[in-house]
């Protein structure tokens, strides 16, 4: 009886170990395939990733060359409005001091 027990439990390990082997060989190979998926989906998010910061970069420079040209108008006419108001500005100082020197002087 003992005999029978231990021939059964061979049995038994037997075919665990050989569900486990033959079933082990499916395992690994979809685990592999299931790694090979999760490589290629984030090479595919790298690549989705790597061309929004690419339209992200070519928006920016453009929008900052359009901002660029409408400002030189702007800026050319403040540089024209600040010259005009310091000869403006020069000119009063030198008014002034032709009247100060005139009340002193008592020249015209």
């Amino acid at each position: 009886m003992n005999r029978l027990k231990s021939t059964r439990a061979l049995v038994v390990a037997t075919a665990v170990l050989g569900f486990l082997v033959v079933g082990s060989d499916n395992t690994w190979a979809d685990a592999k395939q299931a790694a090979d998926q999760v490589v290629e989906g984030a090479k595919k998010v790298g690549r989705g990733v790597e061309e929004t910061a690419k339209g992200v970069g070519t928006t920016v420079t453009e929008g900052a060359k359009e901002a660029g040209q409408k400002a030189k108008p702007v800026a050319d006419t403040l540089h024209d409005r600040a010259k005009g108001f310091g000869e403006a500005t020069w000119d009063g100082m030198k008014h002034v001091g032709r009247s100060i020197e005139s009340f002193f002087t008592g020249s015209k």
